[in-house]
């Protein structure tokens, strides 16, 4: 993993475009091979980096594991939504002195930065595969939930 770093930024430099938004790379497969509760096998645990420029937003999209989200840089803003439309707001940054959020599998979520870029890590357990996340689309059933609560930048 190649690094660049300043007083201002810590940015991993290799980088790819991820569909929700913002840029990913992968940094942690687990060799360890476990079955999800529907019989799948997947890595024991996956992490990467995960960053968003200002103005970038992680569009709503859910993964059917545990996410944990835990900030390295800059400050964050996570939405995360039930089917029902209930919704939370998170807020990962050294003022609200919270760095860490866990992400129920299933739960839809979002992200922006407050201000200024925002790196953080992502860990899932089991592991992430493709198959295991779905990106919003206009006719899932919470995307009027999304409307009603002010949040179609997120679409």
């Amino acid at each position: 993993m190649t690094t660049e770093h300043t007083s201002q930024n810590l940015t991993p430099t290799a980088l790819c475009d991820h569909p929700e938004g913002g840029r990913f790379q992968e940094v942690w497969r687990s060799p360890n091979p476990v079955r999800s509760v529907d019989g799948r096998e997947r890595s024991a645990l996956t992490h990467i980096y995960f960053h968003l420029a200002p103005g970038e937003r992680s569009r709503f999209h859910r993964v059917a594991q545990d996410e944990v989200w835990n900030l390295y840089q800059g400050e964050l803003r996570l939405f995360l939504l039930t089917e029902r439309g209930a919704l939370t707001q998170v807020e990962l940054s050294g003022p609200a002195n919270t760095f860490c959020a866990v992400i129920p599998a299933g739960v839809w979520q979002a992200a922006e930065p407050i201000e200024g870029p925002a790196l953080v890590g992502c860990s899932v357990a089991p592991g992430f595969d493709f198959e295991d996340f779905t990106l919003i689309t206009a006719d899932q059933p919470v995307t009027p939930h999304i409307r009603n609560h002010g949040l179609v930048r997120f679409l």
